[in-house]
């Protein structure tokens, strides 16, 4: 009597295996293009990104009075502001000109006398 044929096992790995082989080939690949680790370096302290200058400027009088009046219309519209802010943000608008409107805005300003400094 001859015997029922029985199923043989197939030549190609199961689907699991091909996961696993698949996976593994996955992670080789990875840890190849990985860059190579540089060696350590000695920690150095952080700088600030930039520091503070505490200076004083001389202006009239009248345009003391106009940075008043520009806090109060900010103040007004919802935006609490002070006086350096508002040098900042003028420095940022003249920094933001061309040439000639710089020129132009520049020759507007006269310089205020210089008065002479207390010794200390």
């Amino acid at each position: 009597m001859l015997s029922p044929a029985t199923p043989s096992r197939p030549s190609t790995p199961s689907s699991a295996d091909a996961i696993v082989a698949a996976t593994n080939q996955l992670r080789l690949s990875r840890l190849a293009a990985a860059p190579a680790e540089e060696p350590a370096r000695k920690a150095r302290k952080a700088r600030k990104a930039s520091r503070t200058v505490r200076r004083s400027v001389r202006i009239p009088r009248s345009e003391y009075r106009q940075l008043a009046q520009l806090k109060k219309r900010l103040a007004r519209g919802g935006v609490g502001i002070g006086k350096g802010q508002l040098f900042r943000a003028g420095l940022m608008l003249l920094a933001g000109l061309d040439l000639s409107a710089l020129k132009a805005a520049i020759s507007d300003v006269l310089a205020p006398a210089a008065a002479p400094r207390k010794g200390k």
